[in-house]
């Protein structure tokens, strides 16, 4: 049953009912899980919940109706502030939690949450994208973190435990939420619109390791296509560095002229990658491929990248430069999270795709 339009999290609703009706609610939350399965929805609507006029907050049941509920919906409550890194920056600016710097203190998220609620209930602050604090916005958020205001409760969003500095970690209620079941993936495509039928709804749900937004964004036919002569190539071992690397920067150019999307598109290029090398381990020692790796990708059979099995063959590299070449798929997404430079990235990621397929010695990537 969906928690007020909210699937596949009820574990989570209970956890929250349980320790709202016992007075337990803590002062500061860790959301953790793969990126596109719901969490910052799910924390505005515990924000309603929190704040909701008609409803006791124990009951995890807003109205939706009353000036309060309607607020938060809106984005316009007083008691509610919700920060996020901008597209344009690494990480978030220490100025969007304790103020400019020559009114440190004097506003930001910290001092949000300090103030007295005008509902005279509770103050909530939410920071999406917390994987991106740096050592400085954490240590700006230690202070809130070690004696969280009265009525006060703070949410940071992120995708795994391990991207959060210690001094984060350590201070928070950690909350894991578990990707999406791929039948309910597949509903909400279908319901939402981004899938024409149900055939397709059914494979971008199964490529999109539970995740909306994912499913979402593998429903671009122009990236099946560059997959299907990328991957031939991959397996082959027939990287020429200058064609592939032009290429490549051409296929992310062609994303948009705004930065976010280009960079995305990159990083989707490296996860299939990553995940077409992971595939080809598996086939090196004869695994049978799971229903996800038995699946036509999105866009049906036009566009039908060659699968790992049937790729194997003429894959001389063996299992280790294939795990190789997946971790260096891996590095890459993690590098454009870190603000590298796209063009340099994509140069250094063939390069050293072609020093892994000949299992040579194979630096970090990065420092690019």
């Amino acid at each position: 049953m969906a928690w007020l339009g909210i699937e596949g999290h009820d574990a989570t609703v209970d956890f929250f009912r349980r320790a709202a009706a016992k007075g337990r609610l803590s002062g500061s939350y860790l959301f953790v899980g793969p990126a596109g399965i719901g969490k910052r929805t799910f924390a505005l609507k515990l924000a309603q919940a929190l704040l909701c006029q008609t409803r006791d907050e124990s009951l995890m049941d807003p109205c939706g109706a009353c000036s309060a509920c309607v607020q938060v919906a809106a984005g316009t409550h007083p008691d509610v502030m919700l920060i996020s890194r901008p597209d344009d920056r690494a990480f978030i600016p220490v100025e969007l939690l304790i103020g400019e710097r020559d009114n440190r203190l004097g506003s930001g998220f910290c001092r949000h949450l300090s103030l007295k609620p005008y509902s005279n209930r509770r103050r909530v602050g939410i920071i999406d994208d917390a994987d991106y604090l740096n050592a400085e916005g954490a240590n700006a958020l230690l202070k809130t973190l070690e004696e969280p205001p009265p009525d006060a409760v703070l949410i940071l969003i992120g995708t795994s435990p391990a991207k959060q500095l210690p001094t984060i970690r350590s201070r928070c209620r950690q909350v894991r939420f578990s990707p999406l079941p791929t039948e309910t993936v597949a509903e909400l495509l279908l319901s939402l619109g981004w899938a024409s039928d149900a055939g397709e709804a059914d494979r971008l749900a199964r490529w999109s390791g539970g995740s909306l937004t994912q499913a979402r964004e593998l429903a671009d036919p122009a990236l099946w296509e560059f997959m299907e002569r990328w991957q031939t190539a991959l397996a082959r071992r027939s990287l020429d560095l200058a064609a592939w690397g032009k290429e490549i920067r051409q296929f992310v150019d062609a994303a948009g002229k705004e930065a976010f999307p280009r960079r995305r598109r990159l990083q989707q290029l490296a996860s299939l990658s990553a995940e077409f090398f992971l595939r080809l381990v598996r086939a090196q020692f004869q695994t049978p491929p799971d229903a996800a790796g038995d699946v036509s990708p999105p866009g049906g059979s036009q566009l039908n990248p060659p699968a790992a099995h049937s790729l194997s063959p003429a894959w001389q590299g063996g299992a280790e430069a294939a795990a190789a070449c997946a971790e260096l798929c891996l590095a890459v997404h993690a590098a454009v999270d870190r603000n590298a430079n796209v063009a340099t990235l994509i140069d250094a990621w063939a390069h050293k795709l072609r020093q892994a397929m000949r299992n040579e010695p194979v630096a970090p990537i990065l420092p690019f």
